[in-house]
């Protein structure tokens, strides 16, 4: 029995479209570290950001519906946030810092 392409097609995009408990992506990918230009969020995470666990981030591009901060945790999970919220504001300035300070350790001459 041949399943038409309509539905096929339909079932496809409810499987994608699934809401994960750290707010929803429109594009998921395997590769955490890898940023695919349709990477959208279609909610933000209810939950606290806690920025401990988080290892880096990107801002979602002008193509998306809604802005969005996808950050990506230490484990590899995707969390979609709000940039108005002062804590994501906050996380990102960390984020960045962090990023300043290994940099300039890894250029230390013993």
């Amino acid at each position: 029995m041949k399943v038409p392409a309509a539905a096929l097609s339909i079932l496809i995009l409810a499987a994608t479209l699934g809401s994960p408990a750290h707010g929803s992506l429109a594009h998921e990918s395997l590769d955490a570290d890898f940023h695919h230009p349709p990477d959208c969020c279609l909610s933000y995470t209810k939950r606290k950001i806690r920025c401990v666990f988080m290892k880096s981030y990107f801002e979602t591009t002008s193509g998306c519906s809604q802005p969005g901060v996808i950050f990506i945790t230490k484990t590899g999970q995707r969390v979609c946030a709000n940039p108005q919220n002062a804590k994501v504001q906050r996380c990102i300035m960390n984020l960045k810092q962090d990023a300043v300070e290994n940099l300039s350790r890894s250029h230390l001459i013993y």
